[in-house]
C-alpha cells in the first residue's frame, strides 16, 4: 500500500517506543467487567478560558485512584475507551474533546494506553447562541481497571455564562501541551504503508520521511473500529 498519508494517523509521543506489531481484530476483551457499587474515579468539569464567539476551552479533569487506570481513546489490546455523551446539554452547538499523551501500561501480558492518577482532557466546546449560557450535561462510561476492570458511568453538569470568567485555564493550557500532534506538524512529508499475511493476523509496516530527526520518537496508529496494531 503505498501514499499512505491519507491512511497513517500519525501520533507522535514522547516515549521510547515505536510499535510495528500485527493487526489484530479484537473482538473480545481479556478482561472482566465487574460492578463492585464503588467509585474509583473522580471526574470535574472546570470552566476553563474565554476565546472568541462564545467558545470555551474546558478542562475535564479525571482523578484515578491510586493502583487504578483508565484508557485512551484506542486502549490496544485490552481496554475498554471513554465514552463521552454530550447530547443532554443544552446550547452546545459543538463540542471537541482532546487526548493528552497516554501511558504505556502491561495488562495480562498485553499493551494498554490509559492514564493514571489525573488525567485532563481539553474540550472545546462552542455555545449555539453565544449570548446565552452553555448548560453543560455529560454522561460518561469508561473502565477503570486494576486486576479486573469496572466499566463506570458519571454524570457531571456545568453552567457556563457569557463572559463568565477563567477558571483553571493554567490546568487546560498545560494538559494542551500533552496533547500528541499530527505527523505532518512534526514534519512528516511522506509515508509509505504495506500490510503483508492473511487471516486475523496481519504485519504492518510503513517507511515515513521528516523533515526533521525526531528524538525517541513513539507512533501510534489507528484503524477501524475493533482494530489495533
Amino acid at each position: 500500500m503505498t501514499g499512505g498519508m491519507d491512511m497513517l494517523r500519525s501520533m507522535l509521543l514522547g516515549a521510547a517506543l515505536v510499535f510495528w506489531p500485527a493487526l489484530v481484530v479484537d473482538s473480545a476483551r481479556s478482561q472482566a467487567v465487574v460492578s463492585t457499587g464503588e467509585s474509583f474515579v473522580q471526574v470535574t468539569l472546570l470552566p476553563g478560558r474565554a476565546e472568541a464567539g462564545g467558545v470555551r476551552m474546558a478542562g475535564l479533569v479525571l482523578d484515578v485512584k491510586p493502583g487504578w487506570k483508565t484508557y485512551w481513546r484506542n486502549p490496544g489490546a485490552a481496554g475498554i475507551p471513554p465514552d463521552f455523551d454530550w447530547s443532554g446539554s443544552r446550547n452546545l452547538g459543538a463540542v471537541e474533546v482532546f487526548w493528552p499523551r497516554p501511558s504505556f501500561f502491561e495488562s495480562f501480558g498485553l499493551t494498554t494506553l490509559g492514564y493514571s492518577g489525573r488525567v485532563v482532557f481539553p474540550v472545546r466546546l462552542a455555545p449555539e447562541r453565544p449570548d446565552q449560557a452553555m448548560e453543560i450535561n455529560l454522561d460518561i462510561a469508561l473502565g477503570v481497571c486494576r486486576e479486573v476492570c469496572v466499566l463506570e458511568e458519571i454524570s457531571v453538569e456545568m453552567r457556563i455564562e457569557p463572559g463568565a470568567p477563567d477558571a483553571g485555564a493554567e490546568l487546560v493550557a498545560m494538559a494542551e501541551a500533552a496533547v500528541p500532534r499530527q505527523g505532518a506538524e512534526m514534519g512528516l512529508t511522506g509515508a509509505t504503508c504495506r500490510i503483508s499475511g492473511a487471516g486475523a493476523k496481519r504485519r504492518f509496516d510503513a517507511m515515513l520521511d521528516f523533515t526533521q530527526a525526531l528524538r525517541d520518537p513513539v507512533v501510534i496508529l489507528e484503524g477501524p473500529a475493533l482494530t489495533w496494531f
